[in-house]
C-alpha cells in the first residue's frame, strides 16, 4: 500500500462534516504537508478525529456489514424479479461460494487497511507535535494517542475476525508478511491495556474512551479460541465484570427496549451505548442501512423523501405454503416470541420521536401528514409484480405473483424473490422527516448489553448456567411484557437455556448489529444448514486472502480458505 504524507483540509473534518469515504486515493482540494498543517488545538482535533469518520463507514456502510450478516442465518438480500441479481453477489454470500477474487471480500480487506494506514499517518504527524505550544498538554497528547491506538485496534479485529493472519503495518509505505492469528492477537491486546490508561471515561459521543477499550479486550478474549487456538474465557469474564462494575465508566442497561438505537434523535443518548458513531441529517447520515433495506415506496409509508433499494430482508421463516420451517437456524422473526415488544409491527406513537416495534411485516399503509402513525385508508401500493395492487410485505420468499394462487416452479431461493419478500427491520428506527427526526439516530457499536451476555457466555461455558440466565435476564426483562415474562424468563425456566438456544438468543439480541458470523463461528454453527443453504462441504469461517491483496503485497500467500 501506497500513501503520501500529506493532510488533506478536505479529508480532516470532524466527524459531524464529512461524507463518506471509500478510499484515500481522492483528490484533495487543498493540501499541506504534516509538518505545517498542524497549527492549533482545532487542526488537531480536526486530525484525530479523521479516522473515525471512515470508521463508521468500515462498520456500517457495506462490505463488512454485508459479510458479517449475509452469510449468517438471519438476513438475506434476494433477487427481486429483475432486480438484485447484481453479479451473484448475494447468491455467493448466503450460499458460501466466494473466493479470493470476490469484490466483497477485498472490500472487507481494504476498508479496515484504509483505516489503519489513517490511524498510522496520524499518529506519527501528532507525535512530532509540540502540544504546549499548540495550546495543549502532553496529557491531550497521551490521550489522542490512546484514541488512535484504540480505533486502530478496532480495525484490527476485523481482520483478525475475518482473515486469521494479516500483515501488522508500522507505516503506510511498509510492504511486509501477514503475521499469525497469535501475533496479530497480541498486537491487538498490547494496543488495548497500553492504551486504556490514558483514555478519559465516559467521554463525549462517537470517540474512545476507557470503557470502549475494555470492551474491545472483551471482543478479542472471547474470540480467542477461533482465532488463536487458545481460549481465554477466564480473561474476558475479569474484564466484562469490571466493566459492569463500573472500572471503567458508568453504563447502564437501558430500560426501554428501543433506548440504544434511537440515541441521538431528539437530544437523547442511551445510557447503555459504550460507544456509538452519531448521525445528523444532512451532515452524517446512517444511509446505506436505509437504502439496503427499505422498499422503494417505503418514503411513502415512513414520511422521507428517500428511495431505497429494496434488498436486504429477515431470512424467512415460512415456506411457500405458510408453514413454519423446521431449521434450527435463520427464521429470525419467529424466534420473537408473543409478548416480545419487539415483535410488534413498527409504528410512530406520537409527533415527539416514540414507536414501538422493530419490524415491518404485512400491509404497508402511508404515513398520516403532520400526523401519527399510518392512515389505514390508504395502502401503500407496489411498482413491480405487484405494480397498483397493495403492498403487504410477507415472511416467505416465492415467486407468487407467476401463478394464481401463488407457488412458482422453483420454490423458495434467493433468486426467487418478489418486492414484497420479507420482513424489514426497523430496529435502526427511521422517524419522520417532516417532523426532524430521520436520520439522527447513532449507529451503537458497543452495547452495555454486549458485556452482559459476553459474561453470560462465558460464565455459561463454564458451567454456571444460573449465573448465566440472570445475566441474560437482566437485559431481556425490558423486552417482554408483564403477562409473558414468567413463560420467557431464563432464570424461571433454566432447562430452556441450552447451547442451541443460547445461539438464538444472541441473534434475537444483536439482530443486524453485524455480529452473527462471529457468533456462529465461536459456536460452530457457520457450517450448518438454514433457508437455502445446504451444509458447508468444508470450512468457510474464514474468508481467503484477496487476490488484489496478494498482487499489491508479493510477501502475502494464500491463507488455505479459497
Amino acid at each position: 500500500m501506497k500513501f503520501k504524507h500529506q493532510i488533506s483540509g478536505l479529508l480532516l473534518l470532524s466527524i459531524f462534516s464529512a461524507s463518506s469515504c471509500t478510499n484515500l486515493d481522492e483528490v484533495p482540494y487543498s493540501i499541506m504537508d504534516g509538518n505545517t498543517y498542524y497549527q492549533d488545538k482545532n487542526s488537531v482535533i480536526a486530525a484525530v478525529v479523521r479516522p473515525y469518520e471512515h470508521g463508521h463507514w468500515c462498520g456500517w456502510d457495506g462490505d463488512r456489514w454485508l459479510l458479517q450478516e449475509l452469510t449468517a442465518d438471519n438476513f438475506v438480500w434476494t433477487q427481486k424479479g429483475i432486480h438484485g441479481y447484481d453479479g451473484g453477489d448475494w447468491q455467493r454470500l448466503h450460499h458460501h461460494n466466494w473466493n479470493a477474487d470476490d469484490n466483497r471480500v477485498y472490500g472487507a480487506w481494504s476498508g479496515p487497511y484504509q483505516g489503519i494506514s489513517q490511524c498510522v499517518l496520524i499518529m506519527k504527524d501528532l507525535e512530532k507535535q509540540n502540544y504546549p505550544a499548540l495550546g495543549l498538554t502532553d496529557a491531550d497528547k497521551a490521550h489522542n494517542i490512546a484514541e488512535l491506538r484504540t480505533l486502530r485496534a478496532w480495525y484490527y479485529l476485523f481482520l483478525i475476525d475475518m482473515f486469521r493472519s494479516v500483515p501488522l503495518y508500522n507505516t503506510p509505505q511498509e510492504v511486509v508478511p501477514a503475521s499469525s492469528p497469535a501475533e496479530v492477537f497480541a498486537f491487538i491486546e498490547k494496543e488495548l491495556k497500553e492504551s486504556i490508561p490514558s483514555l478519559p471515561k465516559n467521554t463525549r459521543v462517537g470517540r474512545w474512551d476507557q470503557g470502549g477499550a475494555a470492551a474491545l479486550l472483551v471482543r478479542l478474549y472471547l474470540n480467542a479460541e477461533k482465532w488463536t487456538g487458545t481460549a481465554k474465557f477466564a480473561e474476558c469474564a475479569a474484564i466484562a465484570r469490571d466493566i459492569i462494575d463500573g472500572k471503567y465508566g458508568t453504563y447502564t442497561i437501558d430500560t426501554d427496549y428501543r433506548g440504544p438505537f434511537r440515541s441521538g434523535i431528539n437530544s437523547y443518548r442511551s445510557p447503555e451505548n459504550i460507544f456509538e458513531f452519531p448521525h445528523a441529517k444532512n451532515i452524517y447520515e446512517f444511509g446505506w442501512m436505509y437504502n439496503a433495506t427499505m422498499h422503494y415506496q417505503a418514503r411513502y409509508s415512513l414520511d422521507n423523501d428517500w428511495g431505497g433499494w429494496n434488498g436486504i430482508h429477515l431470512t424467512p421463516s415460512r415456506n411457500p405454503d405458510g408453514a413454519l420451517y423446521t431449521y434450527k437456524l435463520g427464521m429470525p422473526y419467529e424466534r420473537f416470541p408473543e409478548g416480545d415488544k419487539r415483535r410488534q409491527p413498527f409504528r410512530t406513537t406520537s409527533r415527539n420521536a416514540t414507536y414501538e416495534g422493530f419490524f415491518l411485516i404485512g400491509q404497508q399503509y402511508a404515513y398520516v401528514p403532520g400526523g401519527v402513525g399510518f392512515d389505514s385508508t390508504k395502502p401503500i401500493v407496489g411498482t413491480e409484480e405487484y405494480k397498483g395492487k397493495p403492498l403487504a410485505y410477507v415472511d416467505q420468499v416465492a415467486r407468487f405473483s407467476e401463478k394464481p394462487g401463488g407457488r412458482w416452479g422453483e420454490g423458495s431461493q434467493v433468486l426467487t424473490g418478489e418486492e414484497n419478500s420479507g420482513v424489514r427491520l426497523m430496529k435502526f428506527p427511521w422517524l419522520p422527516m417532516s417532523q426532524g427526526f430521520f436520520q439522527f439516530n447513532s449507529a451503537p457499536e458497543i452495547r452495555l448489553a454486549e458485556i452482559y451476555y459476553s459474561l453470560a457466555e462465558c460464565r455459561y461455558r463454564a458451567g454456571a448456567k444460573a449465573e448465566a440466565a440472570t445475566l441474560l435476564d437482566a437485559v431481556r426483562r425490558r423486552n417482554f411484557t408483564d403477562a409473558a415474562w414468567p413463560a420467557n424468563s431464563y432464570v424461571t425456566n433454566l432447562a430452556k437455556l441450552t447451547d442451541d438456544e443460547f445461539v438464538i438468543e444472541l441473534g434475537r439480541e444483536f439482530l443486524g448489529e453485524r455480529h452473527r458470523r462471529t457468533d456462529l463461528v465461536r459456536w460452530d454453527r457457520f457450517g450448518a444448514e438454514w433457508w437455502d443453504k445446504p451444509l458447508d462441504a468444508k470450512d468457510r469461517s474464514v474468508f481467503p486472502i484477496p487476490r488484489r491483496a496478494m498482487n499489491t503485497n508479493p510477501n502475502l500467500k494464500p491463507n488455505g480458505y479459497e
